[in-house]
């Protein structure tokens, strides 16, 4: 039983190995495309860098990866960067709107 088996062996690794490493035209079918990843340089100060490092280090990612997730955060929502406003308050000062348009409001002197 076991020439049987061998023989219907060796049949099947010759039906296999008769078309291999050929190309049969139309046989095959076209992968989806897909955008290459572009390079790009930044140059960052060396403090930042270390932070950066740092950070990544404890989320266990490259820091490729640490700025790729901050670009696409930026990216899916570019206004969300936090508004900083300075103001300065006078006790007992009086303001006077100037003739200048540049000049906008003015301490009174």
């Amino acid at each position: 039983m076991n020439e049987g088996r061998d023989e219907s062996d060796m049949i099947e690794q010759e039906k296999r190995e008769v078309g291999a490493g050929e190309v049969v035209p139309g046989s095959g079918r076209r992968g989806t495309s897909r955008r290459m990843a572009q390079m790009i340089s930044v140059r960052l100060d060396g403090e930042l860098v270390g932070r950066l490092r740092d950070v990544a280090r404890e989320r266990e990612v490259t820091l490729s990866e640490l700025l790729r997730e901050g670009a696409e955060v930026i990216a899916a929502n570019p206004y969300a960067v936090e508004t900083r406003v300075y103001y300065t308050t006078f006790s007992n000062a009086k303001l006077r709107r100037s003739s200048h348009p540049d000049e906008g409001l003015a301490l009174a002197r």
